[in-house]
């Protein structure tokens, strides 16, 4: 009489193996585009709070001259030598420096400009901050120009 013996079979199926790889297609496909739009989301963040600091500065300015600059030339000397000038990252290219370098802020430049940077915009005893985004456009919240003015 002859015994038949069993053997065991150690692995995956090939079905096993597609239901595991659909699985993680499906987690990559829903957690992809939330964490592209989170790093969005982070460099706008950055671009408004590089915003609000040239304007405190532009405050701080006026508070010292009875005037706002004509130019960021002149706000960052004056800035330096008071000490509130401050060195923010440009949170596209990752450029550091201080005001009147050029590294994350720029007189304005129009509708396009350089990718990262805020604008500053003197028009009489007003100002206009605007701030462009990674395509070098201006930066939108909401579908409608960001713009930060003193009046």
């Amino acid at each position: 009489m002859k015994t038949s013996r069993r053997t065991t079979q150690y692995g995956l199926t090939v079905f096993e193996i597609l239901t595991v790889a659909i699985i993680i297609t499906i987690l990559a496909a829903i957690a992809v585009p939330n964490f592209i739009r989170s790093k969005e989301s982070a460099y706008e963040a950055s671009l408004e709070t590089n915003a609000r600091t040239l304007r405190v500065m532009l405050e701080t300015y006026k508070v010292d001259h009875s005037v706002y600059p004509e130019d960021l030339r002149t706000l960052g000397r004056d800035a330096s030598k008071r000490g509130y000038n401050k060195e923010v990252p440009n949170p596209i290219t990752s450029n550091k420096g201080l005001v009147e370098n050029g590294k994350w802020a720029v007189m304005y430049t129009g509708t396009t400009g350089p990718p990262g940077m805020v604008s500053y915009q003197p028009v009489l005893d007003k100002y206009y901050i605007f701030a462009y985004d990674a395509e070098g456009n201006l930066h939108q919240r909401k579908g409608k120009v960001f713009q930060m003015s003193n009046g």
